[in-house]
């Protein structure tokens, strides 16, 4: 499978590509892991304006064995925009002849800077500030003090539609976090959870039939946090 990530600044990049890497590897990932990690594979120039056949054909190197601790490894093309036609060419033919225990990811500053081909094989992914943004708020909620979590709660208690997304916006990190403790065998963790998840649906089905959101979502962190 291969992935275009569409981004307009480096910044962008290394934020959504960490958010990227965590949903598709089910575990915690850092920056400094991004480069460290046995099965992520990086392909980064940065004392050149352009990537040609010869740095494609030193990265694919790294990519010819399976995975030493993953389902799949990851192939890493930063600023994919520099590759040249030529490169581009040699990475479609490993594209096309990938397995699912391959996953590429392309970052690029405009997509139409890659080749149609190359396009038409890949998942394209638009990544934007905003979005970005408030995953980051989401993903650090539970490390907040509780003065800072009811200030969330307070600008999505706005209106209906507000409060739905944040609560799920809220049970999709839960959810990812279940999924990193079941795959690092915590049990325990896994069970409280589950039990934070049921919370989750239940201040949803509160928020649905019209009770006080400021309230059941003030509630909801409280019981959350305990």
């Amino acid at each position: 499978m291969t992935y275009i990530l569409v981004r307009k600044t480096e910044d962008e990049e290394k934020t959504a590509l960490r958010h990227f890497l965590v949903k598709i590897l089910k575990e915690d990932i850092t920056l400094d892991m991004i480069y460290s990690h046995p099965d992520i594979h990086n392909l980064e120039i940065t004392d050149k304006l352009s990537i040609g056949i010869e740095d494609v054909k030193d990265f694919q190197k790294n990519l010819i064995y399976k995975p030493f601790q993953e389902s799949a490894q990851l192939g890493i093309i930063h600023d994919a925009q520099k590759l040249t036609h030529e490169a581009q060419n040699s990475l479609l033919k490993t594209l096309e002849e990938s397995t699912k225990e391959t996953i590429y990811i392309l970052t690029v500053n405009n997509e139409k800077n890659l080749l149609p081909t190359i396009r038409s094989r890949s998942r394209i992914i638009y990544i934007h500030t905003e979005q970005e943004g408030e995953e980051d708020r989401l993903d650090d909620f539970f490390d907040l003090d509780l003065i800072s979590q009811f200030e969330i709660v307070e600008k999505a208690s706005e209106d209906r539609d507000s409060s739905l997304e944040f609560i799920n916006e809220l049970e999709a990190v839960t959810k990812t976090k279940f999924e990193i403790s079941i795959k690092n065998g915590n049990i325990d963790g896994s069970k409280k959870i589950l039990e934070d998840l049921k919370v989750i649906q239940k201040s949803r089905e509160k928020i649905a039939a019209n009770c006080n959101r400021r309230l059941t979502l003030e509630a909801m962190v409280i019981q959350l946090k305990s």
